[in-house]
């Protein structure tokens, strides 16, 4: 099985310049953890959690270096974002996400995104039978 036969296309994704109290928002609202950054071209720029906002906040005086002093996507997000393609395969995309201790894979064609792969994906395909594990 490869990336592209899981992945999500609905997704949700946050502009560089959103200010994180408005992310943190979309992302309780969502029910989701995190999401793919881009910036003006569309293009991915990073990947931003609801942890990344959460140590962000603590590590950083939100007015310290920041224009107009209000934290933005970009001030937290992890970039360079990690990413995969659709032809990526099911077991090495897991093994990435398990090495780097990741939770959500944005997939790419190019620099622009197709979709994402959560962990949580990869279990309910599991727990639904679309992914069986062998060995």
């Amino acid at each position: 099985m490869r990336a592209g036969d899981l992945m999500r296309t609905e997704l949700v994704t946050f502009h560089e310049n959103d200010p994180i109290d408005e992310v943190l928002d979309v992302l309780v609202e969502q029910h989701i953890h995190g999401a793919p950054v881009v910036d003006d071209a569309g293009q991915l720029v990073g990947v931003i959690s609801q942890l990344d906002i959460h140590f962000g906040r603590m590590t950083r005086d939100e007015t310290d270096g920041v224009e107009g002093g209000r934290l933005t996507a970009r001030h937290v997000m992890t970039s360079p974002p990690v990413s995969a393609t659709e032809e990526t395969d099911l077991v090495d995309l897991c093994q990435l996400m398990y090495r780097l201790r990741i939770h959500r894979v944005p997939i790419v064609r190019g620099s622009r995104i197709t979709g994402i792969v959560s962990s949580l994906d990869v279990c309910q395909a599991i727990a639904s039978g679309r992914l069986t594990l062998s060995g």
